[in-house]
């Protein structure tokens, strides 16, 4: 995910969201959790000139929904990505919905399958910010995986198939963590369950809501049953993915605090 704007220009209001919820953060339970959070923040406060005070209460329209694109377009189903598009947009309270871009070349292309994430603005950045992470950690273990494996020329489809089960199984650990959360709350952000139960109500009505009035004739799409050699493989490394701690050797240390 890129601070950035269509034309390349940094934009402050990611940047002061991403900084609200890090501060937000800085009061976990958890001594790691907060001193990463705060060294994160003064890391952006510094990089882009702000101020931390002057994020600190800033929620920019926080009930206003918003629909974006993710993702490249593909002439087929990539279900792998379409599995933790899916898996991370319900974490946070959004829903999905596949489109279709016609094609700009002079000759005869059939249309193009994107998939739009329909949030709210404020859950923007986790959204694409753990899917950037997700979708490069399933690629590199995937190529991984297809490297050190004896499998011929079945090799191709073997990687597939991984990254199918791997995928599928995320978005599995992402229904199981909202669901405890819905028990539980989030006792490392000091909420209590009501408080969580009733944010996720406020933001699933609304982002529905918008699904509703944009696409009304929508159709479901069916759902594919995968199986093969190397689903099993994936769905096991999948297991073994943190959730919950970095996004990377070389990115920022954030925690999923989706609702």
């Amino acid at each position: 995910m890129k601070l950035f704007n269509e034309k390349g220009n940094v934009s402050f209001d990611k940047v002061r969201t991403k900084i609200a919820k890090l501060l937000r953060l800085q009061t976990s339970s958890n001594a790691g959790e907060a001193a990463n959070a705060a060294a994160f923040v003064e890391k952006l406060c510094a990089k882009y000139n702000v101020s931390s005070t002057d994020c600190k209460d800033y929620d920019p329209e926080k009930d206003e929904v918003i629909e974006f694109q993710v993702g490249k377009a593909y002439r087929k189903a990539n279900v792998p990505e379409q599995n933790l598009i899916h898996g991370v947009t319900k974490y946070f309270n959004g829903q999905t919905i596949i489109t279709y871009v016609p094609s700009n070349s002079m000759f005869y292309e059939p249309p193009k399958r994107v998939m739009n994430i329909i949030a709210s603005k404020g859950n923007r950045i986790q959204i694409e910010l753990y899917l950037e992470y997700l979708i490069e950690t399933m690629d590199k273990l995937a190529d991984e995986a297809k490297k050190s494996g004896g499998y011929g020329t079945a090799r191709t489809t073997y990687k597939t198939n991984w990254k199918k089960g791997f995928s599928k199984k995320i978005a599995d650990r992402l229904v199981a963590m909202k669901n405890e959360q819905k028990r539980n709350g989030k006792p490392e952000l000091n909420e209590p369950a009501l408080v969580v139960l009733n944010r996720n109500r406020i933001e699933q009505k609304a982002t529905l809501a918008f699904l509703d009035e944009q696409y009304p004739n929508r159709t479901r799409s069916r759902r594919t049953r995968c199986s093969g050699v190397g689903y099993a493989d994936g769905s096991s490394k999948a297991e073994s993915i943190g959730l919950n701690k970095q996004t990377g050797a070389s990115k920022e240390t954030l925690t999923l605090t989706g609702n």
